[in-house]
């Protein structure tokens, strides 16, 4: 049996807002779909993070690329790439996050991506095994001008 949270999601959420808005009110609903509205709102937050985390991951691949591959031309548009999905991060990022991101994890994804390119200037270079910045510095300040550096091997 099809119900309208399954077939109609919009019409849903507004019926499901009135009833929770009546119960603020003081009065008692008695059709209010609370199953789903809570994984409604614990899916919210989930979402969340996946968009935080996916953020994060373009923004290291960016810094990457660009610590990979220094005189490409593309070098500048990948640092101003990375600073744009980081600013986008910070926008979504909430301090409850940090400790639902293995920022480990998130490198080493960017890492195989980016070893995995190639450019006409060749392989990439060398690039640390291990990220060079925390999750706090990437969150904060001014990543590009404090940190970028730290994205090339010694």
């Amino acid at each position: 049996m099809t119900t309208l949270y399954d077939a109609d999601i919009v019409l849903w959420s507004e019926q499901q807002a009135d009833r929770l808005r009546r119960i603020a009110r003081g009065e008692q609903p008695n059709d209010v779909d609370w199953e789903n509205i809570v994984e409604e709102i614990e899916s919210v937050g989930r979402s969340e993070l996946s968009t935080v985390r996916s953020l994060l991951v373009r923004a290291l691949e960016h810094l990457l690329k660009a610590a990979a591959w220094p005189q490409a031309q593309s070098a500048q548009k990948w640092l101003h790439e990375a600073r744009t999905f980081l600013d986008d991060a910070q926008i979504t990022w909430a301090a409850s996050m940090a400790q639902r991101i293995d920022l480990d994890d998130l490198y080493r994804r960017a890492l195989v991506r980016v070893q995995d390119l190639a450019f006409e200037e060749g392989p990439p270079g060398p690039l640390p095994a291990e990220c060079p910045v925390t999750l706090a510095e990437l969150m904060a300040g001014d990543l590009l001008r404090d940190h970028a550096p730290r994205f090339r091997a010694p």
